[in-house]
């Protein structure tokens, strides 16, 4: 049986279905390329940090009560989890380059701790008068229940000019927020975002998420529940 002769208006139609998918191909390489790219050049490496690194802890959230920690020492009082000692070393180092003389005033509590921090501004309230339940709502305001601070997780720290000719603490805070990211923490309840975090704005309160993941949080200007919503989310 032979085989029909192509018509130009068939070869014309085969024609402009190759270039159609050649120009698909190219479109997709391009668009490949230029993510590869961008990502080397921003330095981003997706997915790369352990994402208990990321974990979220909030009013609604608690630390895992049966999580392994293995804690440093950054100074006689304030111990942080060992993964981000080193770079919080650096970022202190850093930060005294610049002239200040930065110091931490909180890092790792352990849930007792955290429990006996609440439970004494909670007395606080109810010695100005306050029933038990709503000193309980007062003390929720300022600090977290056990078991919903960061600072269990021993990824956070808060950090000050330990310098006591400077009350204002304006500098320093204004120095980390610019440069925290490059040694792998972000400012974890920046001002404007409170209905995101869920959280009031601390300027003085930082969050070790890794290299990686600061670096995109900085530049995309995202909280941590953005940046795992987008990037880590099912």
């Amino acid at each position: 049986m032979e085989r029909a002769a192509a018509t130009p208006e068939t070869e014309k139609e085969n024609r402009k279905k190759w270039f159609l998918l050649i120009a698909m191909l190219f479109s997709l390489a391009v668009l490949i390329i230029s993510i590869v790219f961008l990502a080397r050049i921003k330095g981003w490496v997706g997915r790369s940090e352990s994402t208990t690194l990321l974990s979220i802890v909030d009013a609604e959230t608690a630390a895992p009560e049966d999580r392994q920690q293995s804690l440093s020492f950054i100074d006689d009082e304030h111990m942080v989890d060992a993964r981000c000692a080193d770079d919080l070393e650096a970022l202190l180092a850093a930060c005294a380059r610049v002239g200040y003389e930065p110091v931490v005033t909180a890092a790792y509590r352990s849930a007792s701790e955290q429990r006996e921090l609440f439970n004494v501004l909670a007395d606080s309230y109810m010695q100005q008068g306050a029933d038990a339940e709503s000193a309980r709502k007062l003390a929720r305001q300022k600090i977290p229940l056990p078991g919903h601070s960061e600072h269990q997780l021993g990824l956070a720290v808060d950090l000050a000019d330990g310098d006591p000719t400077k009350e204002d603490q304006t500098g320093i805070q204004s120095w980390l927020a610019a440069h925290a990211w490059e040694y792998g923490f972000i400012l974890r309840y920046p001002e404007g975002k409170e209905s995101l975090t869920g959280h009031g704005f601390e300027p003085e309160h930082y969050r070790y998420v890794g290299p990686s993941a600061a670096k995109q949080i900085y530049e995309l200007d995202l909280t941590l529940e953005e940046y795992v919503s987008m990037f880590y989310s099912k």
